[in-house]
């Protein structure tokens, strides 16, 4: 095979797609502390140092996948606030449930101790929803609402389902929108 720029990037584009796709598997099964570089190249098939040409860290690479995902959340175009806010914040509790359940509690336990991992997210959210809102304290409130029926979803394994929490909570708001 000849080698040249577009297979190289092609060929590094890959492998980044194959260490992701490892990564969260790896990290839905066990849980993120659960899971080392090492384990993750070795599930890919790359080296570690293909690893550490994508990302940092194990948390670099969570951080970059949470805020794609996110923003694939953002509704753009002629929507109404309410209906922009709704698609965000249940895209994102789709994104996180798809995730699983262990990558779920794992991301909470790093907010919690309040690293990096945990604030990058909040504060993604609570910027993204004052945007639409053009208010913080109820930019505030949505957030808390939607942070802790999440973290009812975690607590109970699964069993409670946080959009209808959050339809419900953010209907209160429809009207103002």
């Amino acid at each position: 095979m000849k080698y040249n720029n577009e297979t190289r990037t092609k060929v590094s584009a890959e492998k980044k797609e194959k260490i992701i796709e490892c990564a969260l598997r790896l990290i839905e099964e066990r849980g993120y502390d659960n899971v080392s570089v090492s384990e993750i190249t070795k599930a890919a098939g790359v080296s570690k140092g293909a690893f550490y040409i994508h990302f940092n860290s194990k948390e670099d690479l969570i951080i970059k996948q949470i805020n794609l995902f996110f923003d694939d959340g953002k509704l753009d175009g002629d929507f109404t606030v309410y209906e922009k806010l709704k698609h965000f914040l249940i895209k994102s509790v789709e994104r996180i449930k798809k995730n699983g359940l262990k990558m779920c509690q794992s991301w909470f336990a790093h907010a919690v101790q309040g690293n990096f991992y945990g604030k990058s997210k909040l504060s993604y959210d609570l910027k993204h929803v004052n945007e639409l809102v053009k208010d913080e304290n109820v930019a505030s409130e949505i957030i808390s609402v939607y942070y802790g029926a999440l973290n009812l979803w975690c607590f109970t394994d699964g069993e409670l389902e946080p959009e209808k929490t959050i339809l419900n909570y953010i209907e209160k708001f429809k009207e103002e929108m």
